[in-house]
């Protein structure tokens, strides 16, 4: 069985998520609905939009369980789809991350800026999308 070690980091890294109640990724992709549906020029392509955003949107909304099922998939055949997984849960959760990161500076300030700093490492859920995106980018 290959990918073992990423496997076993896509196990840890998606119990922490779940632990967590991680589902961030959601709402960045609701975000992206929004903004796609603000543009009027692509009104006729709402409808391949909206189904392949419901796919996403469903996939970052396991989280944990997606990053789990990314994980087992590195250890098949279908690398290629399990890094598409680990990718979709936890890639829009860092995303989602750095719109956060923006917020506090542009509301709070830098002072804000630090205490979400020292949130963010003391959190299940950053330490399980730091062990995803390892073990996704370990994958071979």
């Amino acid at each position: 069985m290959r990918n073992q070690m990423p496997f076993a980091l896509c196990i840890i890294g998606g119990l922490l998520l779940l632990g967590a109640g991680y589902t961030n990724g959601a709402n960045t992709i609701f975000l992206l609905y929004l903004f796609f549906h603000s543009i009027v020029a692509l009104a006729p392509f709402y409808l391949i939009i909206d189904i392949v955003l419901l796919v996403l949107w469903v996939i970052a909304w396991l989280g944990g369980i997606a990053v789990i099922l990314g994980g087992y998939l590195l250890t098949t055949s279908h690398i290629r789809t399990g890094k598409f997984i680990i990718a979709i849960s936890a890639g829009f959760g860092l995303i989602s991350l750095i719109l956060v990161v923006l917020w506090v500076i542009l509301t709070i300030g830098w002072a804000g800026l630090l205490l979400l700093t020292w949130l963010i490492l003391h959190t299940a859920w950053a330490l399980g999308l730091i062990l995803t995106v390892i073990a996704r980018s370990t994958a071979h």
